[in-house]
């Protein structure tokens, strides 16, 4: 027998263009799916970020309202205790004058020189620091004496004679004092200091 070629008759260019927009075709189908796939990972990254970001953003706010509530707070108990320090300085206040009259004469007492003597010990209503003490002395070195004498007491600040007169072989006389009143400055100093 004698070999024969074979010959292909077929059209086989349209089988191969056939066969190559097949290919296409599946490869654009992949592409499109591929695209699909990208664009939902994206946007479930997204909204999962947005999600995340949104949780984060709630937290802070929630933060700051309890942060807002704390702040209130804090004002709220600063104010009371400055309430609580005012009238800790007014009770204060009113237990140094419950006593301040008798030490007032007390110290008078003691300052008072032989020759002179004491008529009127009077408040003054404008300032309650200021008193005015009027009295006669038998002589102008007494009523001095008597001047020199007040601020080394520690109880009065300075003395100043308001007014002098000599009336029967004496010196009537007015002089004006003012309290040494110590401040409440460890109340002061613990208010400032305070967070």
């Amino acid at each position: 027998m004698i070999p024969m070629i074979k010959i292909n008759l077929l059209p086989y260019r349209e089988a191969l263009l056939q066969q190559q927009k097949q290919k296409f075709k599946t490869l654009m189908l992949l592409g499109l799916l591929l695209a699909l796939a990208l664009a939902a990972l994206s946007y479930f990254a997204f909204s999962g970020a947005v999600a995340s970001q949104q949780g984060r953003n709630q937290a802070l706010k929630d933060g700051l309202e309890q942060l807002d509530a704390q702040i209130k707070e804090i004002n709220n108990l600063k104010a009371e205790k400055a309430g609580f320090l005012a009238r800790k300085q007014k009770v204060e206040e009113l237990e140094n004058k419950r006593f301040e009259a008798a030490r007032i004469i007390d110290t008078l007492n003691t300052l008072v020189p032989e020759g002179l003597y004491l008529t009127a010990i009077t408040g003054d209503d404008a300032n309650p620091n200021n008193y005015s003490i009027s009295g006669k002395a038998i002589s102008d070195s007494k009523i001095a004496m008597f001047m020199r004498a007040i601020p080394s007491t520690g109880l009065f600040n300075s003395a100043e004679l308001d007014n002098i007169k000599k009336v029967n072989d004496a010196q009537e006389f007015i002089v004006k004092v003012s309290i040494n009143r110590p401040e409440p400055v460890a109340a002061e100093a613990s208010a400032a200091s305070a967070p």
